[in-house]
């Protein structure tokens, strides 16, 4: 093998830190890139502010079929109230508001809309599992799950295996209260977390609420305000939000008076406990 010499040695070193640099260069410019803003809003339940005279008129629209808690607080004003609005209804507030003008109203007052009623019966229902019947999709976390099912809100979901595309089918007949579809960002880390798609359905003869959580952009099959039946498709698998892998996160949830919602146990047809349906184990859908 003849020797090399000092020019092609230079020629050769220069092409690999050139590929070096462009590489350092695609890693950085990915880096650099900032996430979309997140869609989070899941419907169009809105508060109105409007003086009329020495008075502020806040006006809450409850626009879908399920009970709202709605609490309403001012720093500026004397407010702080709380109440029930039933599906599909809207309530004015009237407060004496001497002084405050109109650039100021936006923040004037704080709402916090929460589904559900605490008076609202919370009875035992059998759910379908949701996906297809004839289907089966194992288990990846269960309840209590370390990975993501250690919180209140999270700790009686259960994660599917379905792929991206996989057809997810409503637990129950119900009510679409909540549907977010337009993000398109997702993977294992936690600031994906808002930028998950999902459906919210509201079940009125159990009082039950159940979410259908990581679908594709463009994943809903339903719209807001529908009424859905058991079984029937709702949505499309997806990869979106907070997740290592595709699948569906499935949730059952009740009104609490403390954290808004919070997940609650389910069974399932024919009789199995959601406890039972454990990391590894086979879900299927008769």
């Amino acid at each position: 093998m003849p020797p090399v010499s000092a020019d092609q040695i230079q020629r050769i070193t220069g092409v690999y830190l050139r590929g070096v640099y462009r590489l350092f260069l695609v890693i950085l410019l990915a880096g650099c890139q900032s996430l979309p803003e997140p869609v989070t809003r899941q419907n169009d339940v809105r508060m109105d502010r409007e003086l009329r005279g020495d008075s502020l008129v806040v006006t809450v629209h409850n626009t879908v079929p399920s009970p709202m808690r709605v609490q309403l607080t001012s720093d500026a004003i004397a407010l702080d109230t709380a109440f029930v609005l039933a599906p599909l209804s809207e309530k004015p507030i009237r407060v004496h508001a001497p002084g405050l003008d109109s650039t100021s109203l936006s923040s004037a007052v704080r709402g916090s809309l929460t589904f559900g009623s605490l008076d609202w019966p919370v009875r035992a229902e059998t759910l379908s599992l949701p996906f297809p019947a004839g289907r089966w999709y194992r288990v990846i976390q269960g309840y209590y799950g370390s990975f993501s099912h250690n919180y209140p809100f999270a700790r009686y979901a259960l994660d599917f295996a379905l792929a991206v595309g996989d057809t997810v089918t409503a637990a129950a007949d119900g009510m679409v209260i909540g549907l977010v579809d337009e993000n398109t960002a997702g993977g294992n880390n936690r600031k994906y977390r808002d930028h998950a798609n999902y459906i919210t359905l509201f079940h009125p003869q159990s009082g039950l609420y159940t979410q259908y959580v990581h679908l594709q952009p463009g994943g809903s099959l339903v719209a807001l305000r529908d009424s859905v039946k058991r079984g029937q498709p709702i949505g499309l698998s997806g990869l979106t939000g907070f997740t290592s892998r595709s699948h569906l996160h499935f949730n059952v949830l009740v009104p609490d008076s403390s954290a808004g919602l919070v997940s609650h146990p389910a069974v399932f047809e024919p009789d199995v406990p959601g406890g039972a349906l454990t990391q590894g184990s086979r879900a299927v859908r008769r």
